[in-house]
C-alpha cells in the first residue's frame, strides 16, 4: 500500500504546487506565523478532502447542491482576499486573519470548482481502481502539508528580505484571491 501513498503524494503535489487560492493565501497571510497558519489552512482544506474520500468509499458519486456550496465558498474567498488587499499595510493583518485559517482553507477548497471537478472525475476514477482510501488520503494531504509548509517558510524568510515591498506582495496575493473567487463564480454560473 506504500505505492498508493507515494502515487497520491505525487498526484497531490502536482495539484498543490499549481497556482490557486491556497497558494495565494499562503503568499499573503502566512508570513509571520507560518506553522500555525499552514496547519489551520491544511486542516480547513483536509476536512472536505476527507469527506470526499469517505463519500467515494461509501459509493456517493454526486454531491447535492454542489453549485451553491461552491458559490458560497467563492464568496468567502473574495471576502478574505478583499480584506487582505485593503489591509496589507497594517501590521496586524497576519495576526488578525490567522485566527481563521481553517475557514480560509474551507473557502479555498469549497469555492474552487476545479477541486470539485478533480474529485468527481479523477479522484473517483483513481479510487475505483485503487480502493485504498486511507492510504490515498494520507499521501494526498501529505503533499499539501509539504508544499504549503515549504512555501510558508520561504515567504516568512522572504518577508524580511522584501521589506517595504512586502506590502505589494500581500496586495497582489489578496487581489489574486479575489480574482480566483470571481473566476470561480463566473465558471459556476456560466458552465
Amino acid at each position: 500500500m506504500i505505492e498508493i501513498v507515494a502515487a497520491s503524494f505525487l498526484i497531490g503535489f502536482s495539484g498543490a504546487a499549481s497556482p490557486g487560492p491556497m497558494t495565494a493565501s499562503v503568499l499573503g497571510l502566512g508570513s509571520r506565523q507560518p506553522g500555525r497558519f499552514v496547519a489551520g489552512l491544511v486542516a480547513g482544506h483536509g476536512i472536505p478532502e476527507a469527506a470526499m474520500v469517505a463519500a467515494i468509499a461509501f459509493g456517493v458519486r454526486d454531491v447535492p447542491h454542489i453549485d451553491l456550496i461552491a458559490l458560497l465558498g467563492s464568496g468567502i474567498l473574495i471576502a478574505f482576499g478583499t480584506v487582505q488587499f485593503l489591509r496589507a499595510g497594517e501590521g496586524v493583518i497576519v495576526k488578525e486573519e490567522t485566527r481563521a485559517p481553517v475557514a480560509l482553507g474551507l473557502a479555498c477548497t469549497l469555492g474552487n470548482p476545479y477541486w470539485w471537478v478533480w474529485w468527481l472525475t479523477f479522484g473517483v476514477g483513481f479510487l475505483a481502481l485503487h480502493p485504498a482510501f486511507v492510504e490515498f488520503y494520507v499521501g494526498h494531504i501529505g503533499a499539501d502539508i509539504v508544499w504549503l509548509g515549504l512555501l510558508a517558510f520561504a515567504v516568512a524568510r522572504g518577508a524580511n528580505v522584501l521589506g517595504p515591498h512586502y506590502k505589494k506582495v500581500v496586495q497582489a496575493s489578496g487581489l489574486a484571491m479575489v480574482l480566483f473567487g470571481l473566476y470561480f463564480i463566473l465558471t459556476i454560473l456560466f458552465a
